[in-house]
């Protein structure tokens, strides 16, 4: 039993790495402002991060299914690494999502913004249209 708790900690860590690099593809391409292809990596990221939440289900439900005979201090060791992994991992997509966020808003802004400049202009340039008044 505790070889499969270690190794769905281990499948556990991997899919919580390629959420991460999901997150830091979807930041470069908000900064390039390649907005299918942050809308395609998000969807792939929250398919993976739907698979992160399943097999930390599991690992939990096999930590407290544990009885202290199961279990030697270095297994103690690497349920301590991989608490503190989580958190880890947590921060650093939360700050890569925080900065994804603040992107995306800017060019909002600035798509409104130019779309409001465009607006004023076409209105401006109709009192002008001499052409249309015949």
């Amino acid at each position: 039993m505790i070889n499969k708790l270690f190794e769905n900690i281990q499948e556990h860590l991997s899919m919580l790495d390629l959420a991460v690099h999901c997150s830091e593809k979807i930041n470069i391409f908000a900064k390039s402002e390649e907005l299918d292809r942050v809308i395609s990596e998000t969807d792939n990221r929250d398919r993976i991060v739907n698979i992160v939440g399943t097999l930390q289900k599991v690992v939990e439900d096999q930590i407290n299914r544990l009885s202290p005979g199961d279990i030697d201090q270095d297994g103690i060791l690497i349920l301590k690494a991989w608490f503190h992994d989580l958190s880890v991992w947590s921060e650093k997509m939360i700050e890569i999502d925080r900065e994804t966020v603040e992107l995306l808003a800017q060019q909002k802004d600035n798509t409104t913004q130019e779309i409001s400049l465009i607006f004023k202009n076409k209105e401006m340039f109709k009192g002008y249209n001499h052409q249309s008044k015949k």
